[in-house]
């Protein structure tokens, strides 16, 4: 069996097989309830016209408006501190807090109607988890985590919080294995890779890469843009950084706090019409994140494998359940901008190899981890916590 194949099955990216894909469009066999059963905690926002976008050309589909489409559920998302200026106060405040605690208030007063609370992020969840215990009428809670860091470590173990999580959804086995290390049952977590919207994200038949231009995308407190930027110093690639941050993140930092390289760019905050450009333009993408145990960067890595693009990463905890060295991309040891300058090198000199990496990415974008599989895997828990109610 091919490697990449043999990478398709293996247990750190499926815990078990799925159904083959359902069209999202059609009528869902999941959708077997008249009334709103799932309250959806969705932690960020639309933006303008983006509901109007119905064939997407500017915007990539949502997975919580695409799991409407499955199960029967409403949604609170950023929406809400739109609607009261104590809602812009504590849009402020939270920033700097990391969590959500007015849309996790306003769920609270909503949540009588709903069987199942889902919180689609740690922002959300563990306010929730925390505080619906000291309710009456305790409904099921679903949380995902995205992110982790010391001090949700620190109040998850000081008050216990994943023993009120009815399930847990993270994207990548070493999340598991750190969240049942800290007391939460192995059945309760479920591994479900994140995905990318692989019909807004794919290659342009008639469009050509520019050969030597190189991206790296992503937020500077999950990337060493420092090595990156140490790795490309004069060597014969055009590098262009977009470091603020996905388009619909709702925190932005893009300082790069250093002298730019000569061949290295800078560029503004991208939309992701232009941030698909980008993609196209180049030969391939490198994602040097830090070594986290979540996820950091796969949103990154997924973008690029579905525009038919190679990908370059250090070999973190979190992100090696989505690159396959050696066919999806390169993976390099962590924090070594030697070992990066060299994949670099490598990669821009043998163009045939990176377009035999992107198109091994896409195909496994395209069998496994795109949007449809992703909220169909979202729903399987769900419907299973509808079951228990």
């Amino acid at each position: 069996m091919h490697r990449l194949e043999e990478n398709m099955f293996r247990p750190m990216i499926s815990e078990k097989p799925y159904v083959a894909p359902i069209e999202i469009a059609k009528e869902s066999k999941f959708k077997d309830y008249v009334m709103a059963d799932v309250l959806t905690i969705a932690t960020s926002g639309l933006k303008p016209g983006q509901i109007e976008d119905q064939d997407h050309q500017q915007y990539p589909r949502v997975d919580y408006l695409e799991l409407q489409r499955l199960l029967n559920t409403d949604i609170l998302n950023y929406s809400v501190y739109e609607q009261t200026n104590l809602g812009e106060l504590f849009r402020r405040v939270e920033t700097q807090l990391r969590s959500d605690l007015y849309l996790t208030l306003i769920s609270l007063l909503k949540q009588g109607a709903y069987p199942v609370v889902f919180a689609m992020s740690e922002r959300a969840g563990l306010p929730y988890a925390g505080l619906h215990r000291l309710l009456p009428g305790r409904k099921r809670l679903v949380s995902m985590f995205h992110c982790w860091s010391w001090r949700q470590e620190w109040v998850v173990k000081r008050f216990k919080l994943l023993a009120a999580m009815d399930s847990i959804i993270v994207h990548c086995q070493s999340m598991k294995r750190l969240l049942t290390q800290l007391g939460a049952p192995a059945e309760r977590v479920h591994v479900i890779p994140y995905s990318v919207d692989q019909r807004f994200f794919s290659p342009d038949p008639k469009g050509e890469s520019r050969p030597g231009l190189i991206v790296s995308v992503g937020e500077v407190r999950s990337r060493n843009y420092g090595a990156l930027n140490q790795a490309v110093d004069g060597l014969p690639v055009d590098l262009v950084v977009a470091a603020s941050g996905r388009w619909d993140a709702r925190e932005k930092d893009s300082r790069f706090g250093q002298r730019l390289a000569g061949n290295v760019k800078l560029t503004r905050h991208l939309g992701p019409h232009e941030l698909r450009k980008l993609y196209a333009q180049a030969q391939f993408s490198v994602v040097p994140v830090y070594d986290t145990v979540y996820s950091a960067g796969a949103t990154t890595v997924l973008e690029s494998m579905a525009m038919g693009r190679a990908v370059i990463a250090w070999r973190s905890q979190g992100l090696q359940d989505y690159v396959i060295d050696g066919e999806t991309g390169l993976l390099v040891e962590p924090d070594n901008p030697g070992a990066l300058r060299e994949a670099i090198r490598y990669l821009a000199a043998h163009p045939a190899e990176a377009r035999r990496l992107g198109e091994n990415g896409r195909q496994w974008v395209e069998e496994w981890l795109n949007l449809d599989r992703y909220v169909e895997g979202l729903a399987r828990v769900l419907q299973a916590n509808l079951g228990q109610e």
